[in-house]
């Protein structure tokens, strides 16, 4: 027993020293967190900010420049609870914000929004800015920049400068919405995403490592969504793929942003059964292809001919993959009702449908497209390319062994001069202010080319005040704002009907009155009244005064009641001032056109204190624009406009070759014109005269060349009305109708008032859209010449 005794104490002392060691250790580990938690915290903490469409993966996130973005800056408030505003800033280098009591910006037009911060609690704060175009083609960084000051400026905190990627002219957004994103890995890797490089060509052009297509952005959705809540910053983006997430996911906003996009040339693309049933739940629900009712099993035969008929010739894995989707059974796909005017994929086995939805287009295959029959399958990339996104076939030649390989579009209007895709073929987003170019086509020449200008910075769809069209309009403010002089008939008839009434007619009313003696008290009140009526006549305030021009243009789409308004306001001021320009709702944007510039690359320095802010209610505002003694500043503002109602062609019922122009919004058009141009170049217009609200009108077109406008209408309208109207610059397969409206379109107003107000508004609607070119499967795979290096993410 005491043998036993010893044993047991040999075993037991180190165990219970053991033991005594681990409470020191456990001690001295809780005396640590202790000391930790009772350090002094720092006032305030955050996290990186994110530029919209915001990736999970920090480092895959990126600006395009000159393209307004939405973005957010994360804050945590850690002893007291705080209110003030955030300031942010995109820049072409990481700044400080604070300089003493001043805010500087260094890029662009400060954002500015008022935040609450309850003590430890997280907050997303989302702003919106215009990022700066960069100085030169070796400037690939830009940075965000925010600031918090307290209500009473005695608190500040710089949340620091973050860099992020600038995207390139060709380069845009491919969204991806979905719960499960670990399916798209192979989506990432496709051939069409980054302009094929080979590694000898690499060596001859460095610049090949910015041949980017698209930017593949997956949203975390553990938040509400870090996309935009407007068309207007949705310009960065071409393509949205709308997987199983669902459809409680996106605020109202949201939704509306991307119907807006949609209709001015995004494209969405609605994958399987899982993402129809979510956006059959969405006010998208009613523009489907196919309206969702059930799911059934995948039709083997349908996916056979969809694989015989996008095989590129050379693809020897058709035949597995053949085999592989006859052997097995289970597979879903969606069923339902075929809308009147969608169309099936040529050969595809009617398995996907396409469905024009303004200028944009919805792609809803029926079955998921990240399944195994289709994804391992050889020319699944070429299907995608041209099937699901209709971007132009693709051959790769090699002249030579001792030559690189060469990716080919089959037009060349859609290469660049390096032979990559441009802006052009990438993105199907157009915006007519921005983008369209208005020299007329030469008659011997064919409608080849795109009648849109691209941009070398910020491709299709950017901000920019040298666009065709804002130049027309500040032509014609140049000539047309200012303080109205009056004229000399004025001053004469003015002068003559004051003596009129101070003597002759004076007089005989008193004498009438028998007293004659009250003549002369009648004088100075006869004064009065005519310099009242006087300065009513010339719309003039003694001493200060003030104008606002405005000259704009409305874009529609057929049948869609929200429209893309661009305004180019003129203010001019006799004393200096400074003056807000507020929008109503949430979309709209705007700067000072001497503060931006995308054609001299001039920067935002923002010497006047012009800043973009936004509130808890209604829309931004554009504050601070400063205008100096006697003169004249512009505004360029933009924004989405709600009118009520569409404007439409529809045909008539029982007649094949008659069309009723049917206005259901609420805005009166005058001097309204309808033009016709078929495949073939062949134009016909119709004089509608007006054109009301409410009406419906049977236009008689007749052959022209040309329209002829009243040179009466003010405001240079007819020479605009003429110029958009011309057939010269209008594209083959195409109906637009033209016109004004007298006077501004609301949804916006400048503060202080001004005394004199001039307004013309151009209306365009486009009533039918060119017919998109044929998709076509590539010429070959780039594997028959030899495994391809592809270029990673650069992060900045």
């Amino acid at each position: 027993m005491p043998r036993a005794l010893f044993l047991f104490a040999i075993l037991c002392v180190p165990m219970i020293v053991g033991c005594e060691g681990c409470r020191r250790d456990d001690a001295e580990e809780r005396k640590k967190q202790l000391e930790k938690d009772e350090a002094p915290k720092q006032d305030f903490t955050a996290r990186p900010p994110q530029p919209f469409p915001a990736d999970g993966n920090q480092s895959g996130n990126a600006i395009k420049p000159g393209h307004w973005t939405s973005a957010s800056q994360t804050l945590q408030s850690n002893k007291v609870d705080a209110r003030g505003e955030l300031t942010s800033v995109c820049g072409s280098r990481g700044i400080s914000l604070r300089s003493g009591l001043e805010t500087r910006s260094v890029g662009s037009v400060p954002s500015i929004r008022p935040i609450v911060m309850p003590k430890g609690q997280r907050r997303r704060f989302d702003y919106r800015l215009l990022p700066p175009i960069p100085t030169g083609a070796e400037q690939k960084t830009c940075f965000l920049t925010s600031q918090f000051s307290s209500a009473g400026q005695s608190v500040f905190f710089d949340a620091g400068s973050q860099p992020f990627r600038m995207m390139r002219s060709q380069e845009y957004f491919f969204v991806i919405l979905t719960e499960r994103p670990e399916r798209f890995a192979k989506l990432k890797q496709g051939d069409w995403v980054r302009h094929y490089y080979d590694q000898d060509a690499f060596e001859l052009d460095p610049l090949s490592t910015d041949l980017i297509n698209y930017r593949i952005v997956i949203p975390p959705t553990d938040d509400v969504l870090p996309i935009p809540e407007t068309m207007l910053d949705w310009t960065s983006t071409a393509v949205v793929l709308w997987d199983d997430l669902s459809a409680d996911a996106l605020t109202p906003d949201q939704m509306t942003a991307m119907s807006d996009w949609i209709q001015f040339g995004g494209r969405l693309v609605v994958n399987g059964a899982a993402g129809s049933d979510q956006v059959a739940n969405t006010v998208l629900g009613s523009w489907l292809p196919l309206k969702p009712t059930s799911n059934i099993e995948l039709d083997s035969e349908a996916a056979v001919e969809l694989l015989s008929g996008w095989q590129v010739k050379s693809d020897r894995s058709t035949e597995k993959q053949t085999a592989l989707v006859r052997s097995q059974s289970g597979r879903v796909a969606v069923d339902g009702t075929l809308a009147s005017d969608a169309e099936p994929l040529p050969e595809s086995g009617k398995l996907v449908l396409t469905r024009r939805i303004g200028r944009g287009q919805i792609t809803q295959p029926r079955f998921d497209i990240t399944s195994d029959w289709i994804a391992d399958w050889n020319s699944y990339d070429s299907f995608i390319n041209a099937g699901i996104l209709g971007r132009p076939k693709r051959t790769y030649v090699r002249e030579s062994d001792s030559e690189p390989i060469r990716q080919l579009y089959s037009n060349s209007v859609q290469e660049n001069a390096r032979g990559s895709a441009t802006a052009a073929t990438n993105s199907g987003l157009r915006i007519f202010s921005r983008d369209a170019s208005l020299k007329k086509t030469p008659k011997n020449e064919q409608q080849l080319r795109e009648p849109f200008a691209i941009s070398p910075i910020t491709g299709l769809s950017g901000w920019t005040d040298n666009s065709d069209l804002v130049k027309s309009f500040r032509d014609v403010l140049r000539s047309e704002s200012g303080i109205e002089i009056p004229k000399s008939s004025l001053v004469v008839r003015s002068l003559g009907i004051y003596l009129f009434l101070l003597v002759p007619v004076n007089y005989l009313v008193f004498r009438l009155l028998g007293r004659l003696e009250y003549a002369w008290l009648a004088v100075p009140v006869i004064a009065i009244a005519g310099a009242i009526w006087v300065a009513r006549a010339a719309r003039l305030d003694i001493g200060f005064a003030r104008s606002q021009t405005e000259i704009a243009m409305l874009e529609l789409q057929p049948g869609y009641q929200r429209g893309h308004l661009t305004r180019v306001i003129a203010i001019y001021n006799s004393l200096s001032s400074t003056y807000d320009a507020n929008f109503k709702t949430i979309d709209g944007c705007g700067v000072p056109i001497d503060v931006v510039s995308s054609g001299n690359r001039k920067q935002m320095d923002a010497p006047d204190g012009t800043t973009f802010r936004s509130s808890y209610d209604e829309g931004p505002t554009l504050a601070g624009v400063a205008i100096d003694s006697n003169q004249i500043r512009l505004i360029h503002a933009e924004q989405m406009i709600d009118i009520g109602g569409g404007i439409s062609l529809r045909q008539t019922q029982g007649e094949t070759d008659s069309e009723l122009l049917v206005n259901d919004s609420s805005i009166d058009l005058l001097d309204a014109y309808l033009v016709r141009k078929d495949d073939d170049g062949r134009t016909q217009i119709a004089n509608l005269g007006g054109c009301v609200g409410g009406s419906t009108t049977k236009p008689r077109f007749r052959p022209a060349d040309s329209v002829s406008v009243s040179s009466d209408l003010p405001m240079q309208t007819a020479s605009l009305i003429q110029q958009l109207a011309s057939p010269g610059i209008i594209a083959n397969g195409t109906t637009r109708l033209v016109g004004r409206v007298d006077g501004p379109i609301g949804g916006f107003s400048i503060e202080p008032t001004t005394n004199q107000q001039l307004a013309q508004t151009i209306v365009l609607v486009n009533l039918k859209h060119a017919t998109l070119p044929k998709s076509e499967v590539d010429e070959n795979l780039l594997s028959e010449f030899r495994k391809v290096t592809t270029l990673k993410d650069e992060s900045p």
